[in-house]
């Protein structure tokens, strides 16, 4: 039988440096503060964010491991931002003032960050894309969702191919 957690018994005060007996302490560096960098994870880091397919594992990384599939959402949410400001021919500089909802965190170079796959999205960043992109809440929903479409796979076909192409769904451009 497993014992439930107990913080009375396991609060650092009572516990105090038995966690760490032997260890001494070191700095924190930024990757240990985001833990594993989402491009990491997948087997085309170079990609990440700049195609509409599936990635697959990287090397060493199990497909059902959560942080891979949420890599995955990442790429794709990246690219649907990617393409949606590209549909609307402008770029992301433009993009960030007209946010609605906004938050202090979402800056350029953070969302610059976000899209490379260097640093993983928050819930408030998928609520803000999602209220600006329709393409990006359907992701979003999708791979929430108990079923989600084929169109948001979690992981690459077993065929060997590369799965459907997630895209934004435009067809034409806008002619001004």
């Amino acid at each position: 039988m497993v014992a439930a957690f107990d913080p009375k018994k396991e609060s650092p005060e009572r516990v105090g440096l038995t966690f760490r007996p032997a260890r001494e302490p070191r700095e924190e560096t930024e990757t240990d503060a985001v833990g594993r960098r989402p491009r990491d994870l997948v087997d085309r880091p170079d990609m990440f964010g700049q195609w509409g397919k599936p990635m697959r594992a990287a090397v060493g990384v199990d497909p059902a491991d959560a942080a891979f599939i949420a890599a995955n959402v990442q790429h794709w949410v990246a690219n649907a931002i990617r393409e949606e400001v590209a549909m609307e021919r402008s770029n992301l500089a433009s993009v960030l003032p007209s946010l609605d909802p906004t938050s202090p965190e979402v800056t350029f170079e953070r969302v610059a960050r976000l899209r490379r796959g260097e640093i993983p999205m928050t819930l408030t960043d998928l609520l803000v894309w999602s209220r600006r992109f329709g393409s990006v809440r359907d992701i979003v929903t999708s791979t929430l969702a108990d079923a989600p479409h084929a169109a948001s796979r979690l992981s690459p076909p077993s065929d060997g191919g590369m799965g459907p192409v997630i895209s934004t769904g435009r067809t034409g451009r806008r002619d001004d």
